[in-house]
Formats: C-alpha cells, structure tokens, sequence
C-alpha cells in the first residue's frame, strides 16, 4: 500500500494567558488622561475579543465540531506516460497522477521473445505475469502438439534469478468443465506441481515456481464468448477446484476486459474472485468502482524500453484505490444500512430521520484519522469525522466526500433517505419508426434510476425498416441507450439469423422468452449484446438499479400461434402458463426484488393477467394501447407517446406499482424544446430550503445532452439509409422475348403461392386451392435496381399473410390490383370459402372482421430480397423473370 505522503497536522491548542500574581482594583484616571488613552482601550479590547475568538475557534476544532479541510493535492511534475516522478506517483498518458497506482508490472509471452529481465527491473518493473501456455493438457494423441509458452521457462527463471515478483496466466479456451479442468491440468504441470503424464511434456517438478501473485485464468476467446454466465461461473470453479487438486495454494484471479467483467461476472458465482480480478482497460482510467486488485492499461508502451524484443508491451498496475468498504453500526427502524456499488456510483440507504450507519474504508484505524468527511447538504445528513452518517429527513438525497488529509484521493457516496423509486420507460409498436427513440433517451437521463426498455411490435413497419431487416431499429435503441429489448411474434419477419446479429450489436439483452423455432429451442439462445458484452439464454434479463435487482421475462400470445416466415422458419408460442411459470422461478431463484413481465400480442381476455399477478409478477407491460389494471402498463402507444410504470422500493422490503400517465405527444415535443443548456445549480448545503434530490438539479442538461446524442445518431442512421437506399441490390435483364415470360407481379404473386403452399396439407387440408394475390405491385426498370427501387416496386412496409375469407371479400380484394397470378383466360369466380395468399397493405382496404388471418410470412420486401438472392448467386447474376407456362395460370 502506498504510503502516506502527508503529515495531518491538527489545529494547536491556543496559548492560555498567565494569571497576575495579584488582582489589584483599577485605578481612576483623570478626566484629561482617560480622554488621551481611550483609543489605546478600544484598541487593547478589539484585540481581546480577536484572541477569544479565535481560542473558541480552536476549541470548536478541537471538540470535533469543524473540521480543518484537507490539503491541496500535490502530486509533483508530471512525469511521461506509466512512469513515475520524483514523489513517487505514477501519471497516464494525458499527465495526470495516478495515485491508486502503487506498483507496476508487465506481462509478457511467447510474443515478447527472450525478455532481458535486468533491463525491465531497471525499467521500474516491480513484478511481472507471465503466460505459462494456452488451453488443455496434451492427451498424447496429436504429433508435435504443444501448448505450453515457450518463452515460460525462461521467464520464470529469470524472474526467480532477479527476485521480480510474478504470477501466471493461461489463455483459456474451455467451454465445458472438462476441458477446464485439463486446462488446471496443465497449468499444475507448469508450475512444478504435478509430473507430466508423457514424456514429451517438460517437466518441472525439480525446482516448482513460487508465485507472488496469482494464478490468473484469461477468459477473452471468442470460444468462449456464448458461454452463460452461470456456465462460465462452474467452469471456473472446475478450473480452480482442479488446481487446489494438485496442491495448489496460491491466489486465484481471473484476467478479462472491463466489458466482460461488467457485463459477465455480476452473478454472485464470482465472488470468489473479485478481490484478485486484473481487468483490461486501455485508457487513462479504468472507471471501475467495484473491488479489483490489477489494471491492464497500456498495450502499446514501447517494447526497447523494458527491455522485450517486441515492438511493444503490455502494462499493468497494482491498484489500491480509496473506496469505501461496508457499514458498521447501523441503527435503522426497519433493516440495516444498504451499502450499494453499481461499479459506477457508491450509494448509501438509510430508511429514516434519524437513521444512522458509519461507513468504513480500506483505511486501517491510523489511516482512518486522516479522512475528511463532508457532506453536500446537512439537512438531509450529516457525516461527522469518524464517517458516521445520520438522516436528518425522512427523504432525500446528498452526497458525502471523504478524502484524504494530502488531498491526493477521494469518493463520493451517494446517501438515500426513504423510498427508492425506479421509473420504466416503455415504448411498442413503433413499427419501424424512429421518431420517438430520442425522446425516450432524453426521458431516461433526465430522471435517476429510469430503465428504458422497447415491449414489441417495433422492427418492422416503415421503408426503412423492410430494406434494413429491422436493423435501423436495433441500432436505433442501442442509439438511444435502451436497456431491454423484448420481440414479439410481429417482430419475427426477418428470421432469426437477422434477429440474432442484430441482436447481438443492441445495447442491452434482447428477450422473447417463449417464442421457440420448430425444434423448440428459444429463438434468441445465446444472444449476446455486443455493447455491454453480456451473453444471455433469450428468456430472461435482470437489470440492476439503485441496488434493487428487477428481473424481466416476456410471453407472446398463446400456445397455438405459429408464424411462419417467407423462408419457411417456423416459429411458435410456448404455452404461455407454463413457460411463464418457469421464467417466474428462474428470476425469484436468482434473488430479484421485482419481476417485470412484457406480454406481446396478447388476447383481449386479461384474465391472463391476474393470473401471473397472482403468480408472483409485479407489474406487466403490453404492447397493447389500454389497460384494464392498475399494475398493467399499456405500452403500445406507438410515436403517439411514451408510456411509464414506477416501482417504487421501501427500505424495510416490499415493491409497489404506480402506473404514471403517459407522455403525450404533444408533452415530448414540449420537452424538446424545453431542454436547457446548463444545469441549474445545486442549492447550497447550509440552505434551508434546499431541494431533496440534489440529482433533479443536474436532469435538464442531462436530458439536454441525452437527447442531442441520440439525435445526432440516429441521424447518422438516417443518413446510411439513404445511401443503401440508391445502392445497387442486383441487375434486372430483359428477356428479349417477352411473350414467353410472366409479368413482374406475377413472379410476386408465384412467390407467395409457393410460401403458403407448405401449409397445404399441414394447416390446410390436402387438395386446398390457394389464390395468390399480388396486389399493388409494380415493375422495376430493367438494368441496375437499387434497393430503393425494389422498395417501390412492392407493396411498402407490408406483410405476406395467408387467409381465410367468403367469396365475395375476395372478389372485392381480387379488384385492387391489376396483376394477379391468376389463369389470364378465366375469369376469377370463387365460390364460398377461400382462401388467398395476399400482403396487408392490400387487406388493409378490408373490414377486419371479413377475413382470419391463419398464417404470417413476414415483409414483403425481404422475402423477394431474400429469393432473387438465392435466383442470381448473391445477386452476382442477372434477374430474369421466370418463363411463363405455355397455358393456363400466368400464361401471357
């Protein structure tokens, strides 16, 4: 631990006055000379009164009721990026102190070549970690097969030599816990613990290596990057488990990036490990407040420095940061004191007036005294020397600072009075529309704790959103910092290996928890949110806030919807008691203080929603405009508005549902325009009319900000749209007898006949008839067609849907379109029920109560897309049109 570089100096006592011998009484001078001495009186009594003041002064520090303030910081001249100056502080690549820093270390491997270790000691090197090799043991099965760091032996010895410090890693890439433990396996043998199991493997138990730092196992690969993480936490216990088999003793750490371990190793599985994880961040700060021992700064330091043959070299910092580590002595009415870490924000809830908790350090008691304490606004709590803090409200908010007496190090705690409230912000059935998304950003950084999340009914809809595969809308949402993604069955047009990339490039989870593919395997299985890293099974998302844990699962209609797309994926509801049941137990197995479920196309009876109500759920979100409960939010408001549900969590447990209006429209374009461009200032500490919340002071430019981030995204998306919109998409060739091919509505037509032909015989009895209707279709220009052009050629944003109709509906549908794949030489006389294969743009001209729809295909651009791809090799072909038949249907 670094030392202390400055005295704390308290205040000196003041001097006491010697009292006279004797008291004799004041003599009385005359007139004339009390007149010439009365100044000299006034001036003797000032000085009187300065001098008592300043010993009651004293005695108030002495009696701990001011503190003296803390040193300025001086960290000295800044020294050249990861090195240290004269006081002994490490400084980044923009000049600033690092002064958690308090030793430094590389690591090296093969990719080092022969490392000259007197130099790298020479260089400031303190300890070093050395990969010892990468993946299993060898089985003796494979030739010439070696897995161990050629350059370990020697830089293990040579560090030995030189008495540098060092530990280990091994780069893993197990994906099951037998193959973590072979890779224990070899890392014992590596060490010296265990002989090797063949010749051929080096052997080291004559001399084991004695580590100072420990065993690290790097979990980076892409192998490895779809592992759950409840399997990635056993298959580290297997690793260690195995090692501690072997005999080892050491330390155990685990080596990942700063997104990994944010978005992989919050489950409590991890815990063991947390005081050893050396984490990758190549920054000027890691911006990690939770526990950690390493951090891996640079990867491009200059090799010729440290003495590596490398043109560079990774280093690293032991890492002693000021933080706070726990309560003590907590006296609260209902429940201990709460000490949260959310990795970016201490926080510190108290239940009461009058409530109190000391915070304690990583300080020891010496250490302690030289803390000060403060706190930003003492009617809602006070902090006194020794960290101890009380409410003084019985709700509120402020922040304590504690730093250190030579001013170098310092954290703020965040300290919470009462009730902690966590608004939802929900958007649905956008349909492909960005407009709104900004809005919704501004919405949720504008108001602490908010989670913003999209309930369904959203890819799919606009020009855009057909020629992109509902990509713009998950780019959108990852734009504007959404939280959660939930798909409904609606949003299936693409298939699920679009939804799976796009998927994995969102900003959060993306859940469809009982929507499962035709081998019942959820659609999303092991999705992974690029942004965020975080792999999850498609079924459930738990996200955290203010400490609170809030798990989400979503259902989709019932058992016995099917969907199926253009390219004949099928996808189907689980049943949606049984699937609910089981996330339900899932979310209260992992210990959540509410459970939040998103129901998409769900059936007007809400009978369903007491059910899961009384099953365990707190509040349900829908895709649906209206609600008929009051913990029912009805989400699906489109561009019209944005809807929002409050949970709000009392200190003493329990969870209650406020359903908020939603913002109109008319309420969002307001806020727009209402946003400031600075934050208005914090009212001062000692003012008794300071507001509660200091954190709604800083909301408007945080919505400000918010809002013209996502805009400027967003636009940005807007902009690459219009560019793929007039890029070529493939070559249309003219058939030079055109007799002999069918029109280009036609070959649309054909296409949605084959697509619902696969039902006959299945959904359809055998030997059902099925009109193909390509309504509202039009030709493209021969030569090159952009995908714009494509885009106008086809009905816009609609959908391919099979239905169940009377004759008359559908000679009333047959009438809109003038290109139908139709026999051209009779006339279209259907008799009772029929059944049509046609696009919703069409329909959309119907009475919704004159057809059923049996079947969804999905977007009717994305399915021509997707077939004249496959007609011209990737669109490296030309397009012709099908020849027509020599009679009856389509012949010309």
């Amino acid at each position: 631990m670094a030392e202390e570089r400055y005295v704390y100096r308290r205040a000196g006592a003041a001097p006491q006055a010697r009292k006279p011998a004797t008291n004799p009484p004041p003599r009385r001078p005359a007139p004339q000379k009390r007149r010439r001495r009365r100044p000299g009186r006034v001036l003797a009594l000032c000085l009187v009164c300065l001098l008592l003041a300043a010993a009651v002064g004293v005695a108030l520090v002495r009696c701990g009721i001011e503190e003296a303030a803390p040193a300025k910081a001086d960290f000295g001249t800044a020294a050249p990026a990861w090195q240290k100056n004269e006081l002994g502080y490490y400084f980044n690549s923009a000049g600033n102190a690092i002064p958690a820093a308090v030793l430094k270390g590389m690591d090296v491997s093969r990719y080092q070549g022969e490392v000259d270790w007197e130099k790298a000691k020479a260089a400031g090197i303190d300890y070093a970690i050395l990969r010892c090799g990468f993946g299993g043991e060898w089985d003796g099965q494979e030739e010439n097969w070696s897995q161990d760091d050629p350059q370990f032996r020697r830089n293990a010895d040579e560090c030995t030599r030189l008495g540098i410090p060092f530990g280990v890693y091994l780069y893993s890439y197990a994906t099951t816990v037998e193959e973590a433990r072979s890779e224990a396996d070899h890392v014992a043998r590596l060490l010296g613990l265990v002989a090797p199991a063949f010749p051929e493997l080096g052997d080291y138990t004559a001399a084991p290596y004695q580590l100072s730092y420990p065993v690290y196992y790097d979990l980076e690969d892409k192998s490895i990057a779809k592992v759950l993480p409840d399997e990635m936490a056993e298959i580290v216990h297997a690793f260690f488990d195995r090692l501690t088999e072997h005999g080892y003793t050491g330390k155990q750490g685990l080596y990942a990036s700063l997104n990994w371990v944010r978005g992989r190793f919050g489950d409590a599985a991890f815990d063991p490990w947390r005081e050893n994880l050396w984490i990758a961040r190549f920054s000027d700060e890691l911006g990690y407040t939770g526990t950690y021992d390493m951090w891996q700064c640079s990867y491009t330091a200059t090799g010729a420095d440290y003495g590596v043959q490398s043109e560079t070299v990774d280093l690293n910092f032991v890492m002693r940061p000021f933080v706070p580590t726990g309560v003590k002595d907590c006296i609260s009415k209902f429940t201990d004191a709460k000490l949260v870490n959310d990795t970016r924000q201490w926080e510190l809830h108290l239940a009461n007036k009058d409530d109190r908790a000391t915070l304690t350090t990583n300080r020891d008691n010496a250490e302690a005294q030289n803390v000060f304490w403060t706190t930003s606004n003492k009617n809602i709590a006070t902090v006194d020397k020794n960290g101890t803090v009380r409410a003084r409200t019985d709700a509120g908010e402020c922040t304590l600072t504690a730093t250190l007496a030579d001013g170098t190090e310092q954290f703020s705690c965040v300290v919470r009075v009462g009730d902690i409230t966590v608004p939802i912000f929900a958007t649905a059935g956008l349909q492909g529309n960005r407009d709104r998304i900004a809005d919704a950003a501004a919405q949720k950084a504008g108001t602490p704790d908010a989670i913003l999340l999209d309930a369904g009914n959203s890819l799919h809809g606009t020009p855009m959103a057909s020629m992109t595969g509902g990509m713009d809308m998950m780019s959108a949402f990852s734009a504007a910092g959404y939280d959660l993604q939930a798909v409904s069955l609606w949003d299936m047009a693409y298939g699920t290996a679009r939804l799976l990339s796009d998927a994995n490039m969102a900003a959060g989870p993306t859940i469809a928890s009982n929507l499962q593919d035709g081998s019942g395997t959820p659609v999303l299985y092991r999705s992974t949110s690029w942004h965020r890293n975080k792999v999850t099974d498609g079924q459930t998302a738990v996200i955290e806030r203010a400490g609170y844990k809030i798990g989400f699962f979503s259902v989709n209609a019932a058992a016995d919807t099917v969907f199926t797309t253009s390219n004949t994926e099928v996808f189907a509801a689980a049943d949606f008691a049984e699937n609910a049941a089981k996330q339900i137990d899932t979310l209260q197995k992992q210990g959540v203080d509410a459970i939040v479920c998103i129901a998409g196309n769900a059936t007007a009876d809400s009978s369903w929603q007491k059910t899961l109500l009384k099953q365990g759920v707190d509040a349900i979100i829908t895709t649906a405009a209206t609600a008929d409960n009051d913990r029912v939010l009805a989400a699906g408001l489109g561009t019209d508005g944005l809807a929002r549900l409050d949970l709000t969590f009392t200190q003493g447990g329990g969870c209650t549902v406020t359903v908020q209006p939603a913002l109109t429209a008319a309420a969002l374009d307001a806020a727009r325009t209402g946003y400031t461009a600075a934050a208005t200032p914090a009212p001062d500490s000692e003012d008794d009319t300071a507001a509660p919340t200091e954190r709604a002071d800083e909301a408007p430019q945080k919505a400000a900000d918010a809002y013209a981030y996502a805009d400027s995204l967003l636009q940005g998306l807007d902009a690459d749209d219009q560019s793929i919109w007039y890029t070529t998409l493939f070559t249309f060739a003219e058939n030079t007898d055109a007799q002999k091919t069918i029109s280009f509505g036609n070959y649309v037509a054909a296409l949605y006949s084959d697509i619902a032909a696969a039902h006959v015989g299945s959904l359809l009895p055998e030997g059902t008839e099925i009109t193909a209707l390509a309504c509202g279709v039009t030709a493209p220009a021969y030569g090159e067609v952009s995908r714009g052009a494509l885009i106008e050629a086809l009905p816009q944003s609609a959908r391919i849907q099979l239905i169940k109709t009377d004759a008359d509906t559908a000679r009333t549908l047959a009438a809109l379109g003038e290109r139908t794949y139709l026999n051209s030489l009779t006339e279209f006389a259907p008799e009772g029920d029929t059944y049509l294969v046609t696009d919703s743009a069409a329909l959309s001209a119907l009475d919704a109560a004159s057809y059923t729809v049996l079947q969804d295909y999905g977007d009717v651009f994305w399915a021509v897309r997707m077939n004249i791809n496959d007609l011209t090799n990737n669109f490296q072909d030309p397009f012709t049109l099908p020849e027509a038949p020599s009679k009856g249907v389509g012949r010309r």
